[in-house]
Formats: structure tokens, sequence, C-alpha cells
């Protein structure tokens, strides 16, 4: 499909028949980028205000954090936003229901979180939020030049049970010049495959998992042959940190740019990478702390996010637990956006497959977080390929369940892997306190 078509015509359309303000904020982001750094604070104390008047109204757990705070929404400013106290994953479970809000315009959506950290969970998006996070993509993309509508090919991982033949999705990914591979499926002769795909579809930019990409682009260059195609501009990775290997085995197999993004599924579209390398907030849409072990403000510390177009289910001081380091400075680019100079965020390892590739660690993370039975889990690949899976779940979680589960892991993994799942009543931390959920042993 040609751009400019998707572009003004029917991208537009898909996002006007969901019911995404999308276009306008995309359009109001292109401007107050350009703003000071006072400027957008100003923008996000009055967000902000909007947000918990409307979190005191609709949303009892927030209401009564707020009353016990003595904080009026309507005087609300950014440093009074440490009197309120941070919340975890473990408090989303325990108190979901009075976090949302239901009666929100375009309805509520549930969505999980991928389980990177052996603890999968569960919330709700509003359209609004879903179109600040689409504009907030969309804007980083024109940083280097590309528009809404240009070919993009991802490299990207879905839940095992995805239905290949929604025919839906593969209209509307044709019709918007997406094209889907498989991050799961990493064999020698997948990658041989995704080269031609690559050559036929010559998309204007790639999107991936850093580590999937690394092993692709190794692939190619071991091969004689690389990522470039004549209309690529720019690759973007996401989803795990970035290692400086995996970078320089990206940037030598495609020869264009290689930019970063931060966030998350339930806390948003965090950070970006511009050309200069910076890792500019989305001050219009997040308000980024950084806090120590005492939960004090940190140059270097914990991520914790307040997502101010999170109207369904707000998110107000979440600890995403993932740490990041704050860059001073005005970044030469000009935007008046605060930046990160780094993310240390989580990061898994992936699993040897039978066929001698490898899988992404969240193709077997997905398997177990889509189990509703399942509560926590850690896998352990050993180096016969086999699997140790403990798992926390709920006596539902009986012998259909529990063989399913297998037969699904197995099948990530090149079939023929035999999968041993050990039930346990807690999952015991690692003697450096890290939690490592995908851990191989194999590779």
């Amino acid at each position: 499909m040609h751009s400019a078509i998707v572009r003004h015509f029917l991208w537009p359309l898909h996002e006007a028949i969901l019911r995404r303000p999308t276009l306008r904020s995309l359009g109001e982001m292109a401007r107050t980028q350009w703003q000071t750094a006072e400027q957008l604070r100003g923008l996000q104390e009055k967000k902000l205000r909007r947000l918990l008047l409307h979190t005191k109204n609709c949303a009892p757990y927030y209401a009564e954090r707020l009353d016990a705070a003595g904080i009026d929404p309507a005087s609300m400013t950014l440093r009074d936003l440490v009197r309120l106290p941070t919340i975890s994953k473990d408090d989303i479970r325990a108190s979901l229901d009075g976090m949302v809000v239901r009666d929100v315009p375009g309805g509520l959506f549930e969505s999980t979180t991928g389980g990177s950290t052996g603890n999968p969970l569960r919330f709700y998006m509003c359209r609004e939020r879903q179109a600040a996070d689409q504009a907030a993509r969309a804007r980083t993309r024109s940083w280097f030049g590309i528009e809404p509508g240009a070919r993009e090919l991802y490299l990207w991982g879905s839940p095992v049970e995805v239905r290949t033949t929604d025919r839906f999705k593969k209209l509307r990914d044709h019709l918007t010049n997406h094209l889907l591979l498989d991050a799961f499926d990493m064999s020698p002769a997948t990658m041989d495959a995704y080269l031609a795909r690559l050559a036929a579809f010559d998309p204007v930019h790639l999107f991936g998992y850093p580590s999937s990409l690394a092993a692709w682009s190794r692939h190619a260059m071991d091969h004689g042959r690389g990522l470039q195609t004549p209309s690529l501009k720019a690759v973007f990775t996401t989803g795990e940190v970035l290692a400086p290997g995996d970078r320089a085995a990206i940037e030598e197999a495609v020869g264009v740019s290689v930019a970063d993004g931060y966030g998350s599924r339930e806390a948003g579209f965090i950070a970006h990478q511009c050309p200069e390398g910076a890792y500019h907030v989305t001050m219009e849409s997040v308000i980024v702390e950084l806090l120590d072990e005492r939960g004090d403000a940190a140059a270097t510390g914990e991520v914790v996010v307040t997502h101010l177009d999170g109207f369904g289910m707000p998110l107000i001081r979440y600890r995403t637990g993932d740490r990041a380091t704050r860059r001073d400075g005005d970044c030469p680019c000009g935007r008046g956006l605060e930046c990160l100079e780094r993310i240390e965020g989580r990061a898994t390892d992936s699993l040897r497959r039978t066929d001698g590739g490898t899988a992404h660690a969240l193709s077997v993370i997905y398997v177990l977080r889509d189990i509703a039975e399942v509560r926590q889990f850690r896998i352990e690949q050993q180096p016969d390929l086999s699997l140790d899976v403990e798992i926390v779940a709920d006596d539902a979680f009986g012998v259909p369940q529990q063989a399913r589960a297998r037969s699904l892991l197995s099948r990530q993994l090149g079939g023929d892997v035999d999968v041993r799942l050990i039930l346990v009543p807690k999952i015991a931390s690692s003697e450096s306190g890290k939690h490592r959920y995908v851990v191989s042993q194999a590779l």
C-alpha cells in the first residue's frame, strides 16, 4: 500500500474507528517537544491535577490515598506528588477493582504484562491512554524522518495462543504497511526465510527485541549478508536492555541508526532515544521519578511512573522494578524533554531450541502468563535442553492444565523437550537478590 494513502486515509480511519484521539495527540506532541523543560513541567502539573480530580471522584483506591495524604487535587503541584505512597504490582493485584474506572469514553480494554519478572499482571487501558502511547511512538519515528504509513517490519513475539488465521489482523497489517515476523522462532532455517521476506518487503524501518534482532543480524553476517534494504532508514529496539554487543551487531548488519525505546505494557511509552542518543522522556504523558532504596529522589534509581492519560485505570507513582540513570544538561537535538542517560532494566536469557536455533525468553513466559491459575514462575533450561519450571499456582491448576503447559512449553522450543513442572509455595530469590525468571544453562 502506498505510504501516503496509509498516512492520510487508512491510519486516520483506523484510529477513528477505534475512537482513539491519536492524531490530535500527535499534533500536540509535535509542538510541545520544542517547549522548555519548565513549560513541559507546567503541562504535567496541569494534567496531574486533572487526573487526580478524576481519580478522587471515580477510583475509591486513590480517593482514600488522597484523603489520607490531605491532598486537594485542585492545588496539587509536582512537588506534592511525593506525599502519595508508591504502588507496586502486588498493590494492583490486591486492589484492582478500586483502581479501575469503567465508565470512560470508548470503554476499557484488558491487557496483560509479558511477565518477565515471573509475576504476570492484568490491567486495563482506556482509549485516551492508548492514543497517547501511539502518538508518542509515532513522534519518535519522525525524529528519524519516518512518517506514519511507512513500511515497518516487526520482529516481535506474541502469546502462544495467537490465532495465525486471524484474517482481520492480517488485513489490517497489510493495509497499514506492517509485516510481522515471529521473534520466538529464530531457527537458522527460519532466519533464512526471514531474509527473503525482508528483501521483498523493503521496509523503511525495523522494530523488535534487541536480542532477536542481534541474533538475526549475526546470522545474516555469518552468511555474507546484511539486513540492509534500499529504503531502510532506522532500526528501533525495545522490550529488553540493549546490550552494547547487540547494538554493535545490529548496526553492522543494517548500516543505519539503531535507536532504543523504553516502556512497558502497563506503564506506557516512557522514553526513547533521539538521533543524538539521549533517552527523551515522554513528559506530556508520563512523570518519571528515580528513587533510591529509601524512596528518595536519586540520579540513579528505580523508575517510578505516573501516567497522565490513564483515566481508565490510573497508575500513580507505579514502581516498575526497572532502574535508570538521569542525564544532566540539555540534549543537542534542542528538545525540552528531560532525558535519561541509560536504562538498566531487567534482562532475560534466550533459550536453545531443538533445531539449533534460539527462542526468546518471552516465548515461554507468554505460555505461563496466559494460564490464569499460574501466579508466579521461574524457568531454568538444563544443558540437555530440558526445562525445570517452578510454579506457584492456584488449587485449580490440575492435571489438564499442567499437561497443556508442558505441551505448549515444549512446542516453543521445537518439540521433544522434557518439561518438568515443580509446584512450590514460593519462588526463592537468588543470593544476589536479582530476580531472573528465565535462565538457560544450554547457551
